[in-house]
């Protein structure tokens, strides 16, 4: 009876045991998984802030490629305002010489038909080998071959030729200017420029390339969100509806916060794309 009973004791204790023991197993699994929730909720935080950094430095990006082009076009109108006044001081420095008293000669009389002499003191008879007074030139743009100024100089007299519509003219200053400073930060601009003046007299063909120049040529440009836009300007314009919805998208996944883009959004919608 006594061995009936403790067994009967050694076994309620046994399951005793094991109940203790799977409610510490079951806790400790409660408290892993609420650790596990903890530090998925971290992760995820994290994540958050790492897009947030990452969309805040596109746009820091953004702006600082915006202020660049910016400072290069204002450096060059001022190059250009200092190029005007160097042309003003030429003009006067230019401005005909007047008559020297060496080469003429005062006559204090002359004889008339009669035979008698009159006072001619104010007449001035020129000698026949003095030099003629030089002629007033037309003025003209001074090259000045020093780096920065002729560099922006050419750059800007580049802008105003096409501002004015002589868009042969600026084309060939654009190109002047690539030819010059290849490596200059304008140069990409320049190049884009030169597809504008195609642009401007619908020659899309020329167009075509020259943006896309600006592209292969001058992959740091910030021209290169503009280029793209007009390349799908172009491509509508030649019928390729297709290829301007896929060049437009394009821009949008690669400048997606640039003015270029805001109008590439606003031409796929007005494509049905």
């Amino acid at each position: 009876m006594k061995k009936v009973l403790f067994s009967t004791l050694t076994a309620l204790l046994a399951v005793s045991c094991a109940s203790t023991g799977n409610d510490a197993v079951k806790k400790s699994l409660t408290n892993i998984n609420e650790e596990l929730v903890v530090i998925q909720k971290s992760l995820t935080d994290t994540q958050m802030n790492m897009e947030d950094v990452q969309s805040a430095s596109g746009n820091l990006q953004t702006d600082v490629t915006t202020n660049a082009d910016a400072i290069a076009e204002l450096r060059s109108e001022i190059a250009y305002l200092n190029n005007e006044i160097l042309v003003l001081k030429g003009n006067k420095g230019a401005t005909a010489a007047p008559m020297q008293d060496t080469n003429s000669k005062n006559v204090s009389s002359t004889t008339t038909s009669k035979g008698s002499s009159a006072p001619l003191n104010n007449i001035i008879i020129l000698d026949e080998k003095a030099p003629a007074a030089p002629k007033e030139e037309t003025p003209q743009i001074v090259v000045i071959e020093d780096s920065g100024a002729a560099k922006n100089s050419l750059y800007s007299y580049a802008i105003e030729l096409n501002r004015q519509k002589k868009y042969n003219e600026a084309r060939a200053k654009f190109q002047e200017f690539i030819k010059k400073y290849p490596k200059d930060q304008l140069a990409g601009n320049a190049q884009y420029w030169i597809g504008e003046t195609y642009y401007s007299v619908n020659d899309m063909n020329n167009a075509l390339k020259a943006f896309q120049d600006v592209i292969s040529k001058f992959p740091k440009s910030n021209k290169i969100p503009d280029a793209m836009l007009k390349i799908g300007y172009v491509q509508e314009k030649q019928g390729k509806k297709q290829d301007a919805v896929a060049t437009f998208q394009d821009l949008l996944k690669k400048y997606p916060k640039s003015k270029p883009a805001t109008l590439a959004r606003q031409k796929l919608q007005t494509l049905g794309a």
